[in-house]
């Protein structure tokens, strides 16, 4: 448990898809959400001098040295200003930044290694990626902009709740927000007890997503369970906005298209997304991924998963499509390569796919998605009809 930065970055996807591991894995991993250890509280001393002043506690009534949450790259702790105020203090750790650039060192040492093994096109990219994140993950004034805009999305909206900063005690690694109440999204126990169903909570996560996605073209790019806070009703409270990423138009309209062909069942039309999205490879074998990809396709429509929170080996080979590519793969790769941007997109399905299939493991994420996306998408055919009518009949 003495990880931190990229390394704990890539714990906790693991943990969120740990119904493919072996459980006491699982577990071991969960904790990597908010149990990460803490700093001692000089260091907090430390950052919150340097961002405050050196008088920086006397502008708090009071400030909890236990930390509420300790993460990857910050912890947070509770305190109340000197008007009554309960916030959360966010406080990036001392020496984040260079651990961070050792950690992609490394990583970009076995790259090559990864590359002959994998044989995707432009690896690199996704390393890329990872390191920009990292670098607005820590920056506060990227993730005070970030609180900022995901707030105005959902303005109006009761069931989700977004922190607000509190700006005159926000500076350089030092994030001062409302302080916000809930149960972990994951302690099922607690909502049991509170007469919360966690179905209706993945129904609404999956909702706030979709907005987020395909009507504003922004998301919350760190789905783990750890960000995420339940109360009745259901209400959503949604935390850490240090990754928040754009969709381009080319991964927005293709996830239209992929989504689309899903509900139509047209193997064309989903093969025409994924090409829109930017994964076939110049002068890629267009006619190959087609016919792996039909035979993918009709395996997963007639895949019946009755418990996504618990998903054996062979439905994971099958979802994968490891049987579909077999004894084909190094030919198949040479054909497809990584789209720009898409690491955060990616990232955060699988994300997304784990969580939800444990709040509702009858339906999992394809099945709250598609009736939603069927909807969304009937609303816009609608609207754009009557526009087509009255040009038709326009002299």
């Amino acid at each position: 448990m003495r990880l931190r930065g990229v390394f704990i970055k890539l714990g906790q996807v693991l943990s969120v898809i740990g119904t493919f591991l072996p459980r006491a894995y699982g577990e071991a991993l969960e904790r990597l959400q908010d149990k990460v250890p803490p700093q001692p509280f000089s260091a907090v001393e430390e950052r919150l001098r340097e961002a405050l002043g050196e008088r920086a506690l006397e502008l708090f009534e009071s400030f909890e040295r236990e930390p509420m949450a300790a993460a990857s790259l910050a912890q947070v702790h509770r305190a109340v200003t000197r008007d009554g105020r309960v916030v959360a203090v966010k406080v990036r750790y001392p020496g984040i930044e260079t651990l961070i650039r050792r950690d992609l060192r490394v990583l970009r040492w076995i790259l090559p290694l990864a590359e002959r093994l994998i044989t995707v096109s432009h690896l690199e990219r996704v390393l890329d990626q990872v390191s920009a994140m990292l670098a607005r993950e820590i920056d506060y004034t990227h993730e005070c902009e970030n609180i900022e805009r995901i707030r105005r999305i959902f303005t109006g909206q009761s069931n989700i709740v977004i922190p607000e900063v509190i700006g005159e005690l926000t500076n350089a690694g030092i994030l001062t927000m409302s302080c916000e109440g809930g149960t972990k999204i994951t302690d099922f126990g607690s909502l049991r007890d509170q007469g919360i169903e966690t179905e209706p909570v993945a129904r609404l996560l999956v909702e706030s997503y979709f907005t987020m996605l395909f009507q504003h073209r922004v998301f919350h790019a760190d789905p783990h369970p750890g960000n995420f806070l339940v109360r009745r009703g259901p209400v959503l409270v949604i935390l850490d906005f240090g990754a928040v990423e754009e969709v381009t138009d080319a991964l927005a309209e293709g996830m239209k298209t992929v989504v689309l062909g899903s509900l139509a069942r047209d193997d064309d039309q989903i093969l025409r997304g994924i090409e829109r999205m930017g994964f076939v490879a110049e002068g890629g074998d267009r006619a190959l991924l087609g016919k792996v990809g039909r035979e993918y396709l009709k395996v997963l429509s007639g895949m019946k998963i009755e418990d996504y929170s618990r998903i054996d080996r062979r439905a994971v080979e099958k979802l994968a499509g490891y049987t579909y590519a077999r004894g084909r793969l190094r030919e198949i790769m040479r054909s497809v390569q990584y789209p720009d941007g898409f690491f955060y997109v990616e990232r955060t399905l699988l994300l997304l796919f784990g969580l939800v299939g444990q709040l509702a493991p009858r339906a999992g994420l394809p099945g709250l998605l598609l009736p939603h996306a069927s909807r969304v998408f009937a609303l816009a055919l609608s609207a754009s009809s009557p526009q087509q009518g009255q040009t038709q009949a326009s002299p």
